[in-house]
């Protein structure tokens, strides 16, 4: 016997609360029912508000910039976030220079370098710059440029043009989605510019991402796979994304 319809509810709303979004064919599948199931049950909270039904699934109703605030992002997947941080923070020696995107993921890397001695972090972020700055054994570089206080960073031309003048860094970038035919990609354009630019003066680029970024494209490409040196997520990826790996001899590193 399936779940009650309230039963599947509350399910619902603990994935988008939890990851942001989600798909009709993840949910059915995860619940063991038809994925019509699903759809009737995501028009029956949307006529609720408690959602806004998107192409092939969901994601919480309210504003978007509410949803994809710094404060927001930081209580998803946060134990997973955790795991990845500690796992990409092994990735960074004393004495390295290192980029950390203005992202939730990138900040749970920060506790981790406490330890480590005489790195030059470079930014975009106000967000980053308020555990920063606290190490002051570390060098700081904030890019400026354009703020903006919904995701509390910098892009535009004025950081592009801070970048430009920069090299020789390791790269930590989680953009929004990847795949293996598309490689990274994200879905707002100023952002994706500006980690064109940042990737293309790194000497290593390092996706960090929890696992339910995997395998979905978003509208704007950043890089091909090909550009990427390792990837930190928390589970273990499909035989498909191991199989990638070694042909492309990217570095995977996950929690077991």
């Amino acid at each position: 016997m399936g779940l009650l319809a309230q039963d599947r509810h509350k399910y619902i709303m603990e994935q988008l609360r939890s990851n942001g979004r989600i798909k009709v064919s993840d949910v059915a599948r995860n619940l063991a029912v038809t994925e019509v199931t699903i759809r009737r049950d995501l028009s029956a909270l949307e006529k609720n508000g408690l959602l806004k039904k998107t192409y092939g699934g969901a994601v919480l109703s309210g504003p978007a910039e509410l949803q994809n605030s710094p404060s927001c992002r930081k209580t998803r997947n946060l134990s997973a976030k955790k795991a990845i941080g500690r796992l990409a923070a092994t990735l960074i020696e004393d004495g390295d220079n290192i980029y950390l995107e203005a992202g939730s993921t990138c900040n749970e890397i920060i506790p981790y370098l406490c330890d480590k001695k005489n790195l030059t972090i470079i930014v975009n972020s106000i967000n980053l710059m308020s555990r920063l700055h606290e190490l002051t054994q570390h060098k700081i570089i904030v890019t400026g440029g354009q703020y903006r206080p919904e995701t509390m960073d910098m892009i535009g031309l004025a950081a592009e043009a801070t970048i430009q003048q920069l090299g020789g860094f390791i790269a930590f970038t989680s953009a929004d989605d990847i795949t293996v035919d598309s490689g990274i990609s994200g879905a707002d354009i100023a952002t994706v510019s500006f980690t064109k630019q940042v990737l293309m003066r790194a000497s290593k680029a390092v996706f960090v991402g929890t696992r339910h970024k995997f395998d979905k494209a978003a509208l704007y490409k950043i890089a091909d796979l090909d550009q990427i040196s390792c990837i930190v997520t928390d589970s273990r990826p499909s035989d498909i994304w191991l199989e990638t790996a070694r042909e492309k001899n990217i570095k995977l590193l996950y929690q077991e």
